[in-house]
């Protein structure tokens, strides 16, 4: 991990010997509290071999217990993933630190570690009593102790979550101070930073009432969907799947969704000019960008063969199992693969060339239009970046018999080389203008 500079003076960091409150582990005197802390000490004893992923903040991360419970027992529940929910209404650095302290990060080995806090040092306190730059050494003394007793684990280190109407609301200002400083000690490897506040605000960067309650602190259903949307693909890439170990074997889900959305796409049997089949970066052009899609699409009919949380296995099984029969189409636009991350190159590459040739004999007449893996990682030389180039340099030779390779590469990346911020807010997932410009690159090949 990359080790914290001294923070500019303007951020008001007053550099002293004793260490800032925010550093200083405290309880909190909230009622019900205590009784909070000494449940999750009990989930742990109870769940100790099970748990997978641990996450630790404030109310934000306590109401997906609440507001959040549906998105939460969909992923995290025990399938495909067993989490310790340590969110605690009204928290700030110091109470999170105690807990971490005290039991917390004790007697389970998570493979992944979900951290965000923060918000409630500013609301708590004024920028004089308590200066950004402590808000950011508290965060940061968070992450040592979570690599300290929990070291085989990988730490997301999530940015705090937009507050207040627009982006003159003082707490606003306050907290992208303190992000911006968050993610310099983020490695991309041990420390994972994922920056999905972004995706919650309109253009302007006014916080909408549908992503945030009317207090324009805490997430809506809409707002945790998108939280975890951009949390899925790191713990794929954390977390070994349940799935088969080959990306060639063909693999089903338990969720009941997943077969519902399988039975609706086997009962539209009419024949349509363009069908997605993917997994979660195709099915964004429903969730994220559905204008982008329309724009795409003009007046061409279409069926939706997407799924958000499939992993290869599971797009080439339902290629396979009835999605692709029944109708035909004349583009078939093909996306899947991103979140094996776990897998190698070799592996992921043979497994997108299997699909393809499902495809191809599922739907002789239409043209294929194959995405390869999206060019994830901020920069050319990440770690995920090289894993996306090496995988799609194996496929090229997929390029013939009604097959075409369309890489949004190409109008994704800026000229060194990197992928900027507009199309990617956390280097993985696209954008609203991630996906206009992919979508663009699609149409121009339709």
């Amino acid at each position: 991990m990359k080790k914290l500079l001294m923070l500019p003076i303007l951020l008001g960091c007053a550099l002293a010997f004793a260490a800032p409150d925010s550093c200083d582990p405290e309880i909190h005197n909230y009622s019900g509290w205590m009784e909070r802390h000494n449940s999750k000490l009990k989930f742990i004893q109870q769940y100790s071999s099970e748990i997978q992923i641990a996450f630790f903040g404030d109310s934000i991360t306590h109401f997906f217990e609440d507001t959040g419970k549906t998105v939460w027992n969909q992923y995290f529940n025990g399938t495909p993933y067993r989490a310790l929910n340590c969110g605690y209404g009204g928290d700030l650095t110091q109470h999170v630190l105690w807990r971490m302290l005290n039991g917390e990060l004790d007697g389970y080995h998570a493979k992944a570690l979900v951290l965000m806090i923060g918000t409630n040092n500013a609301g708590a306190n004024t920028v004089y009593r308590e200066p950004q730059g402590d808000t950011v050494l508290g965060i940061k003394k968070c992450v040592e102790l979570m690599q300290e007793k929990q070291p085989d684990a990988v730490v997301i280190l999530c940015s705090i979550s937009p507050r207040g109407t627009d982006k003159n609301d003082g707490y606003r200002k306050r907290n992208d101070v303190v992000n911006k400083e968050l993610e310099k000690f983020c490695d991309g490897k041990k420390v994972i930073w994922c920056d999905w506040g972004p995706q919650m605000l309109e253009p302007d960067e006014t916080l909408p009432v549908e992503m945030c309650s009317t207090d324009y602190l805490h997430p809506t259903v809409k707002g945790y969907k998108i939280w975890v949307k951009n949390l899925l693909p790191l713990f794929a890439s954390i977390i070994d799947p349940k799935d088969p170990s080959s990306c060639l074997v063909p693999s089903i889900k338990t969720e009941r969704e997943w077969w519902d959305a399988i039975a609706a796409a086997r009962g539209d049997v009419s024949d349509k000019n363009v069908a997605f089949l993917g997994d979660s970066f195709l099915e964004g052009f429903y969730s994220v960008a559905p204008d982008a899609r329309k724009d795409l699409l003009g007046d061409k009919s279409e069926l939706n063969l997407t799924f958000q949380g499939d992993l290869l296995q599971n797009v080439l099984w339902r290629a396979k199992n009835g999605e692709l029969n029944g109708f035909a189409a004349d583009d078939l636009i093909v996306c899947a693969g991103n979140a094996n991350t776990n897998r190698t190159p070799v592996e992921v590459a043979a497994g997108i060339t299997t699909l393809v040739e499902a495809a191809k004999d599922k739907q002789k007449k239409a043209k294929i239009l194959l995405t390869p893996i999206l060019p994830m990682g901020r920069e050319k030389d990440s770690a995920l970046r090289k894993w996306a180039e090496e995988t799609n340099e194996l496929l090229r030779g997929i390029e013939k018999d009604g097959v075409k390779i369309v890489d949004p590469a190409s109008v994704l990346l800026d000229e060194a080389g990197n992928l900027p911020e507009k199309y990617s807010a956390d280097g993985v997932s696209l954008t609203k203008e991630g996906y206009e410009a992919w979508g663009a690159l699609l149409k121009s090949n339709l």
